[in-house]
Order: structure tokens, then sequence, then C-alpha cells
């Protein structure tokens, strides 16, 4: 199983790092949030291990960024002991939350019956057609053979609606009650966003890549997953 420890404390971080190797676990270790963050950005990883006292971005802020584009599993471990603290933190999307001082023996065994009962979670990175394609969701980025491509807020949207859900065909009413709230706006709107993007990905409409359009149905995203 592969982490990152996000733990400003070196000593602390060295720990967990030291023990989740023993077990087996693949470690990447971030000193600061935004360190986390990059790594995270590049690294498909099945669960992060967070202090919520970081010198550059409070854990909480974190959680809510992680959580805006991922369903990774997030462990917190801080000094903070408030109950009210607590619950606050796992209403943002934490799954666990240990109280310092903590329990190694605790933090490991817990991480070893997360790695048995695993299940698909929505990945950091979303990876279509051998690599070619790459979607970061917490980051709202598209990367096309390693370089980004500047989508505006729309197109984003509109492509993240249609590859994370590639076996469906949505219509453009759905496509735009999606991604704008709004199904009363002039439906043509949805064609010229997915033309943009195709131009952007240099994809064609007739021997489609990523964008497949049904005629006088909707979209479908056409590219396989590499998940």
């Amino acid at each position: 199983m592969r982490l990152i420890v996000i733990e400003d404390h070196r000593k602390i971080n060295d720990l967990l790092a030291r023990f989740a190797r023993q077990d087996g676990h693949e470690v990447l270790q971030a000193f600061s949030a935004e360190e986390g963050l990059a790594l995270l950005a590049v690294n498909p990883v099945d669960a992060i291990i967070t202090d919520l006292m970081l010198p550059d971005l409070q854990g909480e802020a974190l959680i809510a960024k992680i959580r805006a584009g991922s369903d990774v599993y997030i462990m917190v471990i801080s000094a903070k002991i408030d109950v009210r603290d607590r619950i606050d933190v796992l209403s943002l999307g934490a799954d666990d939350y240990l109280t310092k001082p903590f329990s190694i023996d605790e933090v490991m065994v817990k991480l070893k019956n997360l790695e048995k009962r695993i299940v698909t979670r929505e990945p950091v990175i979303r990876s279509f057609v051998g690599g070619a394609l790459k979607i970061i969701p917490f980051r709202r980025e598209v990367r096309l053979d390693g370089e980004i491509v500047d989508l505006t807020a729309y197109e984003y949207d509109v492509l993240w609606q249609l590859a994370r859900h590639p076996k469906r065909i949505f219509t453009r009413d759905e496509i735009l009650a999606a991604c704008s709230g709004e199904s009363e706006a002039f439906d043509r709107v949805v064609d010229a966003h997915v033309k943009n993007i195709r131009k952007k990905l240099n994809d064609s409409a007739n021997e489609p890549r990523f964008i497949r359009t049904h005629y006088g149905v909707g979209y479908q995203f056409a590219g396989d997953s590499d998940d």
C-alpha cells in the first residue's frame, strides 16, 4: 500500500514512515500541506496520514482540498483533543482521528486493516488511453501527453463529467444541469464547449479518442481508463 505522511515534526514523520516501511508499505514524506498536495498530484496513493497543525495550511483546509477531488483514506493524528475538533474534522471527510501522544502499533494495525478491506476509491489522478490523457480532479488540471491543457472552468466541468462516467451517454440537458446547475440554458452551448474541448485535445468527432457524439442524444466519453 502506498501512503503519504504529512507532518512537520520530523521525528514523528520519520517514526511513522519507518514503521510503515517495515510493514511493507511504500511511504512518501511531506513536511507541509503544500508539499503533501504536490506529492498527491503526481502519486496515486491509498492513504494519507496528516497532522492538523501544519505551518502553511491548517489540516482542516488541507482535508477540504483533498476531498474536493479524491476519496483517498485520510487518517488524522493531532494534538487537538477537544471532541468538537474531532467531529469537525470527521465531518470534513477524514476517515479516522487519533490524538497525540499516539500508539505507533495502533496506527500500523489500522493501516493493515485498511489494506485488507481497501475498496475502489476516486483516484487522485485519472489516466486514459495509455496515459495520453490525465485528469487531476483536486487541482482541476488536465494533461495531454504530459502538457497542461488550458481549459476554461466550464470546459473542464464538461470533460470531467463525461470522463468519470465513461459508459454513460449524457444528454445536453443533463450536462447543463450537472455542470452549471441550469437546465434551462440553451443546450447548443454544450455543443460549443465540446467543440472547444475537442480542439484543445486534438480530438476528432469522426474518429474520437475522448468524446463520442451520439447524434440526436448527446455525448459519451470514449477513452479507455487506465485504472
